[in-house]
């Protein structure tokens, strides 16, 4: 009877241990999943003589972070005066200061954290611009 009740007991500790196992395989399968590409896209306005910031995390590095922005306004002028796309320590990735109505870039992404895309809209001509950004972070 002490046999038989040291197997059970047993046989219940591994399979335990087998379903614990199987959870935390699950689970980092869920994991993989959500560290897959991630969109960003974001319209706004700005308001002249005004900076705009647009964040996303990249969760997982490194990885690579393609995109375009746009933008328009009235009376014929589109122009933002910068642009300036920076990691979670404010380092510049890229960056453009040449008064344009848009942009592209594609950078590769080494840290984790909160990445920021900032729009200028100071300058001589003040008017308010509306701005489109379209962006995808790809993990390699």
């Amino acid at each position: 009877m002490k046999k038989s009740v040291l197997l059970l007991g047993f046989a219940v500790m591994v399979a335990v241990g087998i379903a614990t196992m199987l959870s935390r395989r699950e689970d980092s399968v869920g994991l993989a999943r959500q560290t897959g590409p991630t969109r960003i896209t974001k319209e706004f306005d700005i308001a002249a003589g005004s900076v705009q910031s647009v964040s996303f995390n990249a969760p997982r590095v490194p990885g690579t972070l393609t995109g375009k922005w746009r933008s328009s306004g009235k009376a014929g002028n589109d122009t933002l005066s910068g642009f300036t796309l920076t990691d979670p320590s404010d380092a510049v990735l890229d960056s453009s200061f040449k008064r344009q109505s848009s942009g592209s870039f594609q950078v590769k992404v080494s840290a984790a954290g909160r990445h920021t895309f900032v729009f200028e809209n100071t300058g001589h001509k003040q008017a308010p611009r509306h701005v489109t950004l379209d962006a995808e972070f790809k993990p390699d």
